[in-house]
């Protein structure tokens, strides 16, 4: 677990922008933080390992219980360092499933990429995955609300767990973070995006989830020329002790 700057190949620069006046906040890195280039064995060849790195980014994110200020604060600085950590450590994974030549497809589904993860996406629930085959900018913002409703039935446990949710568009996948506690939704992308920017955090309020969806989507558009007509959602969460024991 990198828990120290000093363990990392190098502590990334990085710029703040932030959009929709400030409602949401988001951390650009130089392109060489990205999992493609983030890797001392693995420059040229790019990388496959998105999928790895969200369920590990999620994982890590869970199992350390950071704390995810709000758009207005400064970025937790663990959050860049658990990004780095899971994008070498996904990268290496990948890179040794490939050698061992059990992959069956180079980019990993979801259940797959928890298998993978080993111990540390042990306790990781898939709760509900689903396929869109509809417009991702006209649908995201309402299919994450409609199963985030269903998710956070009143009185119930599930109303105080932190959701994870996995998008895969268009051969790329980037992980949602619902944390309810400090009422943020956090969005990992850990693609380069052009020769200036490298992987970003995005963080909003949950009211403003619909802002951040469209940004996500813009960011698509110019950066990939990307409109993705189909689209997978994968709800995940972590098991409790009392789950466990059960």
């Amino acid at each position: 677990m990198v828990s120290d700057s000093i363990d990392l190949p190098f502590f990334p620069k990085y710029d703040i922008e932030y959009v929709f006046d400030e409602k949401i906040r988001v951390t650009w890195f130089e392109s060489h933080f990205s999992q493609s280039h983030y890797n001392v064995h693995n420059t040229s060849k790019g990388s496959n390992a998105c999928t790895l790195i969200a369920v590990l980014m999620a994982s890590k994110c869970n199992q350390y219980k950071v704390v995810i200020n709000g758009p207005q604060k400064c970025l937790n600085i663990r959050l860049i360092q658990l990004l780095a950590s899971s994008m070498l450590e996904g990268n290496r994974i990948h890179e040794e499933l490939k050698l061992r030549n059990v992959l069956k497809h180079i980019n990993l589904n979801v259940p797959e990429a928890i298998k993978y993860a080993g111990k540390q996406a042990s306790k990781m629930t898939e709760w509900k995955s689903e396929v869109y085959m509809e417009p991702l900018n006209k649908s995201l913002f309402d299919n994450i609300r409609k199963n985030w409703k269903e998710w956070v039935r009143p009185n119930s446990e599930t109303e105080k767990l932190d959701m994870y949710i996995i998008l895969v568009a268009d051969s790329r996948t980037v992980l949602f973070l619902i944390q309810t506690k400090t009422d943020t939704v956090t969005l990992v992308d850990s693609h380069q995006h052009s020769s200036e920017k490298g992987a970003f955090i995005a963080i909003s309020r949950r009211s403003k989830l619909k802002l951040l969806c469209q940004w996500y989507n813009e960011v698509l558009s110019k950066f990939y020329d990307s409109e993705p007509l189909l689209y997978e959602l994968s709800f995940l969460y972590f098991k409790q002790k009392s789950e466990l024991t059960t």
